[in-house]
């Protein structure tokens, strides 16, 4: 993707770089009314130095996006159990709600969906490995947790893209709130059986 060397001149023009292209986004909504030429001169920089680091502008969101992604599931490297679940979902609306100055306007476009599924597919993933690993095997219980961990993203993604009135907080609370009921819910009725 890159072709330049590591220095701190390259971490400073990537970074203005990626800057540029998150106000860019935020300002004109959609990746196709941006050019090279707007970024440039935006973050202050030559159009042969955008192409010493990228091929494209997709590349910048997609390189934006691996960033945000690697920041995020490290974050749950260490959920292993039921017991820490709201201090996971803390964390990760806690690094999405630290990310929104930076990145609303990428959260908000089409450019990063990708982003959202990844975001969608890891939580699942986690949340049925500790089901599971609690001894919960239900259909149901998978099913519970997709239609809650899927439909939370998704409002996060309308929150971004200013189509509900509901705060990260509201969004983050009732998350909590669903995901305690269906594990107390379905660990009951696993230990009833």
């Amino acid at each position: 993707m890159s072709r330049s060397s590591y220095t701190r001149a390259t971490d400073r023009n990537r970074r203005r770089i990626q800057e540029a292209f998150a106000e860019l986004l935020a300002e004109r909504g959609s990746i196709t009314n941006i050019t090279v030429t707007n970024l440039a001169e935006r973050a202050e920089i030559t159009r042969g130095t955008f192409y010493n680091y990228y091929n494209n502008l997709y590349e910048v969101g997609a390189e934006i996006q691996k960033e945000v992604e690697r920041k995020l599931f490290l974050r749950w490297d260490h959920l292993a159990s039921i017991e820490n679940i709201n201090q996971y979902v803390d964390e990760v609306f806690d690094y999405i709600r630290g990310q929104e100055d930076a990145y609303s306007g990428l959260l908000a476009s089409d450019a990063i969906d990708n982003f959202f599924i990844q975001i969608e597919n890891g939580m699942s993933k986690r949340m049925i490995s500790i089901m599971h690993s609690d001894g919960v095997c239900h259909k149901e219980a998978e099913l519970e947790l997709l239609f809650t961990i899927n439909g939370a993203i998704a409002i996060v993604r309308k929150y971004f893209r200013k189509e509900v009135s509901l705060s990260l907080e509201e969004i983050r609370d009732y998350l909590k709130a669903r995901l305690g009921w269906i594990f107390r819910e379905y660990i009951r009725a696993n230990n009833a059986a």
